[in-house]
């Protein structure tokens, strides 16, 4: 693929879907504060990320109805 495609043109194979997936930031926020952030999570990690992620919504927006009443 080269820097200018954005859209892969090479097939891809069920082990590349399993294979953990890698990213990295880095923030800096003048002289003091720094912070460095790295994670390594596969494709089925981040299903599980997500259905945690929309259980804590549902889970909080019964909670405040609740509370309301």
């Amino acid at each position: 693929m080269s820097g200018t495609d954005l859209v892969s043109t090479e097939t891809s194979t069920p082990q590349e879907f399993a294979a953990p997936q890698r990213a990295a930031a880095r923030l800096r926020l003048g002289d003091r504060f720094s912070a460095v952030a790295e994670v390594e999570v596969t494709p089925a990690g981040l299903l599980a990320i997500g259905g945690m992620v929309g259980a804590i919504l549902l889970g909080s927006a019964a909670v405040i109805r609740a509370a309301r009443r």
